[in-house]
């Protein structure tokens, strides 16, 4: 279970990556507003979550792809949600920029969230 943790933990730093990227760049470069551009964030960062897992961090290429991403469409639109309103929360009434927002709340639904729902619900290890 380490690896597939620190396999999962290194798949989420890097699309986490891609998702703080287009977040600050669609705030500071687009005009964006930072809550529609967190949302965004996390839709392209989720596009390359989903290869990455099933193939390398949770070692599911048997899994049928269909099913696995109906499973994972559910689960990021959750995260999605809990990343744009804690976000929203953290910036407007805690009062640190969003990217500081960003920050922790990422690690938060990532640990709280999508870890454990992606695995033991989206790449469920076969038995």
């Amino acid at each position: 279970m380490k690896n597939v943790f620190l396999r999962s933990l290194l798949t989420s730093l890097f699309t986490t990556a891609l998702d703080f990227g287009a977040l600050v760049g669609l705030t500071e470069l687009a005009g964006v507003n930072y809550v529609l551009a967190t949302w965004l964030g996390t839709v392209v960062g989720s596009l390359s979550n989903f290869t990455i897992n099933k193939l390398w961090a949770f070692s599911a290429r048997a899994q049928p792809t269909g099913r696995a991403m109906g499973k994972f469409v559910l689960v990021q639109a959750g995260a999605s949600g809990l990343h744009t309103l804690g976000v929203w929360l953290l910036t407007r009434f805690g009062r640190l920029p969003y990217p500081a927002s960003k920050v922790i709340v990422a690690a938060l639904v990532y640990l709280g969230w999508n870890y454990p729902l992606n695995r033991w619900f989206v790449f469920r290890p076969s038995r």
